[in-house]
């Protein structure tokens, strides 16, 4: 393990600058080149600090981090409004800052990553590169809780139970008797999709409906890959009645597909999305949807984080109160 004092003499400056760098001392006077140098030594020689022992200085930055990977996606800013408060009450101040943003600038990633500008980052992961950057290299250099997804000691993270949601937004449609129902999945290899997948078929076996691969198909997280989605699975010898989608943005734009495909909903095809949000009751029609503790789940992140930082072991919490809830309006209806 490379210590401190190898990455000092790698930078040609003394430890204790090294040290008051990584640990944000505000007094520090350095030249820009100079910090720069002991930045790119820290990288190259891949130092990571000893974060219970910097959470027990006495003075810490004050700030924390929540990463995601994009900013107008409005379940993140029902995740943000418990954890902001949260943070405050644990004498923090939250920064929000963009997954690609902060992994494509890489002297504002050293700063705040491996500089000690945060105290603890929430990261919400997604599969592209940026993703994979911050997932690999922040949590050996500070401490991080992932958000919105299972995880595995030894890292932190706090989940919702999206199996049980989906499984109970399947049912909704299976009591209007559907049996045609199709799963537009997020994709990508993390525990939400993977969960959200298993909701839908659990729902379907427990009716005795057999599960059709024909019927699965990839509506990602925003509008524009739930109207390919969509358009695609119309496009099957066999069309579905009803259609569960995992996001609630995939959602609004499989409304808009079904539209362009000449179809009604729910009419002639009911589509109920994943998560509720503002945007859900303003499309036409408005939206059904399953609603989970977002709130509450960013609220126990911050706690978690915060254990974290204290020097606390990693913890795996499931925020399973309130639990999943159907809000029914107008996107879902009987089998035409």
């Amino acid at each position: 393990m490379t210590s401190i004092t190898e990455v000092a003499r790698h930078a040609g400056v003394s430890p204790s600058i090294v040290s008051r760098l990584l640990n944000g001392d505000p007094t520090l006077r350095i030249r820009t080149d100079t910090r720069e140098r002991v930045l790119a030594a820290v990288e190259e020689l891949d130092y990571a600090p000893n974060h219970a022992a910097r959470a027990l200085r006495r003075s810490r930055v004050g700030t924390i981090g929540l990463a995601v990977p994009d900013m107008h996606n409005p379940v993140y800013a029902t995740i943000l409004e418990g954890a902001r408060p949260a943070a405050t009450e644990h004498g923090f101040v939250l920064m929000l800052t963009d997954l690609d943003d902060l992994a494509s600038d890489t002297t504002t990633f050293r700063r705040i990553v491996r500089g000690g500008a945060i105290d603890g980052l929430l990261l919400q992961r997604n599969s592209t590169a940026a993703g994979r950057v911050v997932d690999r290299v922040a949590p050996s250099r500070l401490p991080v809780v992932i958000l919105n997804e299972r995880v595995r000691s030894p890292a932190s993270g706090v989940a919702v139970d999206d199996r049980a949601a989906a499984r109970l937004a399947t049912r909704h449609l299976i009591e209007h008797g559907h049996t045609d129902i199709a799963h537009l999945r997020l994709g990508g290899r993390n525990s939400r999709s993977r969960d959200r997948q298993a909701g839908w078929e659990d729902a379907l076996r427990e009716a005795g409906i057999p599960v059709s691969r024909d019927l699965l198909g990839h509506g990602g997280v925003v509008p524009e890959t739930g109207y390919r989605g969509l358009t695609e699975l119309l496009a099957r010898a066999r069309r579905p009645t009803a259609v569960f989608v995992g996001s609630v943005l995939a959602a609004v734009g499989a409304l808009a597909a079904a539209r362009d495909a000449g179809l009604t909903v729910p009419d002639d095809l009911s589509v109920i999305g994943f998560h509720d949000t503002w945007l859900a009751e303003h499309v036409d029609p408005p939206l059904s949807v399953v609603r989970l503790p977002l709130e509450e789940m960013g609220r126990e992140a911050i706690r978690v984080l915060v254990d974290l930082i204290e020097g606390k072991p990693p913890q795996q919490v499931m925020v399973s109160t309130p639990e999943p809830t159907l809000i029914i309006r107008s996107s879902t209806g009987k089998v035409p």
